[in-house]
């Protein structure tokens, strides 16, 4: 495929940019757009289509044809991709009156905000995906995240069934990125950058380049991390910490990042981790739904298009990953095959404590055939009105909560091979770091009455990061709540229970235990299909393929599934600020 973004291609140098003129600048980055008066954005696209075919007009000019290959893929994306109708209709018209005077245009390589989830079924601006509360609500949340930066990303698009969470997360992503805070913002973009190459996101690693340069960034530092200041560099340890085994933050590394030279202030430090952790769990939301490449970045869109160009994603990969990729960082050299037997048990033994034959039991039970999420939910409510309210001993809580940390019997699939996409492997230091499961033997669990978002967490970081927390905190509590009292088809049913599983099994996975929830319901409720799909995209989401969004989730409405990844997304992000600002705490009580 060949590209014509040089920006989101990543591949121009910084001489390149300064053909542009400051009028020129502005037209780039559309900010003439940002307008809720009708007349006003007609006004911008007036001049916008004059540029446009004064460049044509110039096929000589090396200047006139750079400036082309940096608009149009823009405006394809606004011509499809805009809330606004005014705006699709007129880039649409000035895309098909280029194409038919006989000038290449770009077009989409992908048809709505996932390749996981049907276009028709999304929650679009097209007024379709939804009931028409919802869907108003939908356009409104969508034009306001368009207003921050141009650009209607596919990842709202895709939690656009959830009006009332999508409120609390384009308001807490636009303070973080563009809010009251001691960094500038071309550095929150490079940490974004960083943060998502963990788990080789190129979709939103892609939008923070481009953003990244919008707001004054060095362009060298898009070329690798030995362009970078020494002061991001010594980030690079705690972000994949973050990323992968947060558990082992301690208080030393804190202690590195605030000390000596290239030092960090308590204030910046504090809001990079929480850069980190948010763009650490975005990447694990745009995977675990198969978020489509950005129309204007290079996997986006093709010019001339063949119907292999345009349909070439292929379901045993992922769209959010990107193009191509370096060897595998696995350390399995044969690739195995998503179906292949070999890669469904791991051949470690179940950690100390675990009931091996319930276990197993367990496994060959899921084997024999996936219950349905109604028919459990109906099996453990009714089972909770009949419990006599038995006191559970210290050990059969400790075995309950090893069981259910537990991966024995699950599909090995942090072991399948996993290339880096090449336009990522600039910014990933030590690329084998990555999950290890957190075990009993090998660790210390993190008990919530020691250090808790509630009672802890929340009021250190509204200390340190003003409003930050408060806007944390209630998007954690509007995603934990978050129900509709469906499951699939059927209606008025209870699904507090599952919510709990998801929200304490993925903080078991991270190594914090809750003393106040019983553990055995966990492999009650949640199938171990199930459990492993939400453990994949909590842990290592770049693992995540078509197959095992629709497999492992059969019955849910594909609302439904974007909130199970909600529920993931939200849950991890509380675990890592957890041991992030615990870490801090406990350096600066030194």
């Amino acid at each position: 495929m060949t590209s014509y973004n040089h920006i989101a291609d990543n591949c121009f140098e910084e001489e390149e940019l300064d053909v542009l003129d400051r009028e020129e600048e502005t037209l780039l980055f559309f900010s003439g757009l940002l307008r809720r008066d009708e007349s006003e954005r007609a006004g911008f696209m007036d001049h916008l289509e004059k540029s446009l075919k004064l460049w044509i007009s110039r096929p000589d000019e090396l200047k006139a044809q750079k400036l082309l290959s940096v608009h149009l893929p823009t405006v394809l994306r606004l011509s499809l991709n805009a809330p606004f109708a005014d705006v699709r209709s007129r880039m649409d018209k000035i895309l098909r009156e280029l194409e038919n005077s006989g000038h290449e245009v770009p077009h989409a390589r992908f048809v709505g905000p996932s390749s996981f989830i049907p276009p028709e079924e999304s929650v679009s601006y097209y007024g379709r995906g939804g009931d028409s509360s919802g869907l108003m609500a939908a356009q409104l949340l969508y034009e306001e995240s368009f207003m921050y930066n141009c650009r209607l990303p596919h990842l709202v698009q895709t939690c656009g069934y959830h009006p009332t969470y999508l409120t609390c997360l384009i308001r807490t992503h636009d303070f973080l990125m563009n809010g009251d805070g001691p960094l500038p913002f071309y550095v929150r973009n490079y940490l974004a950058i960083l943060a998502a190459s963990r788990h080789r996101c190129s979709y939103l690693v892609t939008i923070q380049e481009t953003d990244f340069v919008k707001n004054g960034g060095d362009i060298k530092w898009l070329q690798g991390l030995h362009h970078v200041p020494q002061k991001i560099i010594n980030l690079l340890l705690v972000n994949k910490m973050v990323a992968h085994q947060p558990w082992l933050l301690k208080p030393d590394h804190m202690k590195a990042l605030l000390r000596g030279a290239d030092s960090w202030s308590v204030a910046e430090l504090i809001q990079a981790l929480v850069i980190f952790a948010h763009f650490h769990v975005l990447a694990g939301f745009a995977l675990g739904c198969g978020v489509n490449p950005e129309l204007d970045t290079p996997m986006g869109y093709v010019m001339a298009p063949t119907e292999r160009d345009m349909f070439s994603f292929s379901f045993e990969g992922n769209p959010a990953l990107g193009l191509g990729g370096t060897p595998s960082d696995s350390v399995d050299s044969e690739p195995a095959s998503p179906m292949d037997k070999s890669i469904l048990r791991y051949d470690s033994p179940p950690a100390p404590g675990v009931a091996t034959s319930r276990i197993q039991h367990y496994f060959e039970s899921a084997e024999d055939g996936q219950k349905s999420l109604v028919e459990t939910l109906k099996a453990v409510l009714s089972a909770q009105s009949e419990e006599n309210n038995e006191e559970e001993t210290v050990e059969d809580q400790d075995q309950q909560f090893a069981e259910t940390l537990s991966s024995h019997g699950m599909p090995n699939k942090v072991k399948v091979p996993m290339p880096t996409p090449i336009n990522l492997v600039k910014y990933i230091d030590d690329a084998a770091f990555g999950h290890e499961d957190f075990t009993l033997s090998a660790a210390i669990t993190l008990r919530a009455r020691d250090y808790s978002w509630d009672d802890h967490g929340f009021s250190f970081l509204n200390s340190l990061y003003p409003d930050a927390g408060q806007m944390l905190d209630e998007k954690f509590r509007v995603a934990f709540a978050l129900t509709y009292g469906t499951v699939g088809k059927d209606r008025n049913m209870d699904t507090a229970p599952f919510r709990e599983a998801v929200w304490y099994y993925i903080h078991s996975i991270k190594g914090i235990r809750h003393d106040d929830y019983q553990y055995k319901k966990v492999n009650e409720i949640l199938e171990i299909q199930f459990k492993t799909y939400i453990r994949m995209v909590a842990c290592f989401p770049e693992k995540v393929t078509y197959y095992d969004y629709i497999n492992t989730m059969k019955g849910l409405e594909h609302s439904e599934k974007v909130h199970v990844n909600l529920l993931v997304l939200e849950a991890r992000l509380q675990a890592e600020l957890i041991y992030a600002l615990r870490a801090v705490l406990q350096y600066m009580k030194q």
